[in-house]
């Protein structure tokens, strides 16, 4: 008994003794192992190679020749004394360029009758246009259907490849239209656009059919003045600060009981007139003096911004300084009254800056 477990102990004991390693870590899986690329695998690899090289050596070729094309027609345009000019177009506001720019290039030496040197529209790839024209002095203009038409340009054309930028920059087109305060029908006026240095950009006349004018603003420009008279109506008179917020013109019959003074200005919060507002208190000054009996009423609002008691109280002291101006100029006192409505009286919600702008007026009620 003891010779068979002394005998099963040491076959255990040169079981574990003769491989050493047989716990060791598992050998690799066959998934893991790297095979060799077949015959088939390897062929197709070289081919795909072959193919790619003789592409980029196409690709090569052709640039090389295009290179030796452009080398060759730049010593011809050299030889033949017109180097090329290049005209780009861009977007003065914003940089961007503008394809479909009318270019127009001449000689300044150049009759006024003759044939433009270059006469054509920028390309909608890189906004420009090309041509090889005689080394000398030249001027060129840029025209595009939304923008103002460019500044002339005069520049030396002397070298190969020559650039000239023009640039243009964006219209700002309004419509408006005329129309009675009462009846909103269209009303038959003269209307003069003026810009900041008091140059008419646009004399026009609405009639009683066509509703719809358009006038051009330029937004790079302070501020423009538009003034409309029509019979039997009052004069209407506006500054235009920002043009994306000119809308219509509404004429007042000479008929109605009363109108709002337009273009009257006072300090923020106090009621000082500011000296911007002498045009309508001049208008003022004359509607009052051509009706001698006539008797009116300042009535000023406000919006909601501060107390109803300040509102109130600024109110009433701007229709004061109203009238002190009239009677300053020679109105006769007796005849001009003065109440203020505060926030009372609003003709729109005070719900953003422009709006509340509106409610901020003076009216003049005719007694």
């Amino acid at each position: 008994m003891f010779n068979n477990r002394w005998m099963i102990g040491l076959l255990l004991l040169l079981l574990v003794t003769s491989d050493p390693f047989a716990f060791a870590a598992p050998a690799p899986s066959p998934a893991s192992r790297t095979s060799k690329p077949t015959a088939a695998q390897r062929k197709r690899e070289a081919a795909r190679r072959k193919a790619e090289k003789k592409r980029a050596a196409k690709k090569a070729a052709i640039e090389k020749q295009r290179a030796a094309k452009a080398k060759a027609a730049k010593r011809q345009r050299i030889k033949d004394g017109k180097p090329l000019l290049y005209v780009y177009s861009y977007n003065l506001k914003t940089g961007e360029p503008l394809p479909e720019t009318h270019i127009t290039v001449q000689d300044v030496n150049a009759r006024p009758n003759k044939k433009p040197k270059l006469n054509k529209a920028t390309d909608t790839k890189r906004a420009r246009v090309s041509k090889g024209l005689p080394v000398g002095s030249y001027w060129a203009t840029a025209a595009r259907i939304g923008y103002f038409s460019s500044d002339t340009l005069f520049f030396q054309h002397k070298e190969d490849e020559d650039t000239v930028k023009m640039a243009l920059y964006p219209e700002t087109r309004v419509t408006f239209s005329v129309t009675d305060s009462l009846t909103q029908r269209p009303v038959s006026a003269n209307i003069v656009f003026r810009n900041a240095e008091n140059k008419k950009i646009l004399q026009t006349t609405s009639d009683s059919i066509r509703t719809l004018i358009a006038v051009l603003f330029d937004d790079r420009v302070p501020f423009y003045t538009v003034e409309a008279t029509a019979i039997d109506y009052f004069p209407y008179r506006d500054t235009i600060t920002r043009p994306e917020l000119f809308s219509d013109i509404v004429m007042s019959p000479r008929e109605v009981k009363s109108f709002v003074l337009h273009n009257i200005y006072f300090a923020t919060g106090k009621t000082h007139i500011l000296d911007s507002s002498e045009p309508a208190l001049d208008e003022l000054y004359r509607f009052l003096v051509l009706r001698p009996s006539q008797q009116i009423r300042i009535v000023g609002h406000t919006d909601n911004v501060g107390s109803d008691r300040s509102n109130q109280t600024l109110s009433e002291g701007r229709c004061r300084e109203v009238k002190q101006a009239m009677v300053e100029r020679g109105i006769a006192p007796e005849r001009i009254e003065v109440e203020g409505r505060g926030e009372r009286d609003p003709i729109v919600p005070n719900d953003t800056e422009e709006l509340r702008q509106m409610n901020r007026r003076v009216e003049i009620v005719l007694l």
